[in-house]
C-alpha cells in the first residue's frame, strides 16, 4: 500500500508539471518520473536510521493535530513489513520503470 501511494504521489506531480509546461507533455512527465524515480532510490539507499524513513508514517509526524491529517498505520505483529528503505527502492524501480516504458 505505501509504495502504491508514492507512486500515485510521483504520478500526481508529474502530471501537473507536465499539463502546466504545456508542449510535449508525454516527454515532460516521462523526464519526471523518471527524476522522481532517482529520488526515491536516492532516500531508500540513505538507510533505515533516517529522517526520511522516519517519515514514511506521517501518524507519528503529526501527533500534535491528534492524527487529524493522517491517522497513521499501525501493523499487527504478525503482519507482513517493508522497511522504509524498501518501500523507496521499489517506488523508485517503479517510477524508473514507467519513465523507460512510456
Amino acid at each position: 500500500m505505501r509504495v502504491a501511494v508514492a507512486v500515485l504521489i510521483a504520478v500526481v506531480i508529474a502530471e501537473i508539471k507536465a499539463l502546466a509546461s504545456g508542449g510535449q507533455s508525454l516527454w515532460t512527465f516521462r523526464i519526471i518520473a523518471m527524476l522522481l524515480g532517482g529520488f526515491y532510490l536516492l532516500l531508500g539507499a540513505s538507510g533505515t536510521g533516517s529522517a526520511a524513513s522516519r517519515r514514511v508514517n506521517w501518524g507519528a509526524v503529526t501527533p500534535g493535530f491528534g492524527g487529524f491529517l493522517f491517522r497513521g498505520y499501525q501493523p499487527k505483529p504478525t503482519d507482513p513489513r517493508l522497511t522504509p528503505g524498501a518501500v523507496f527502492i521499489v517506488s523508485g524501480i517503479v517510477l524508473l520503470a514507467l519513465g523507460a516504458v512510456l
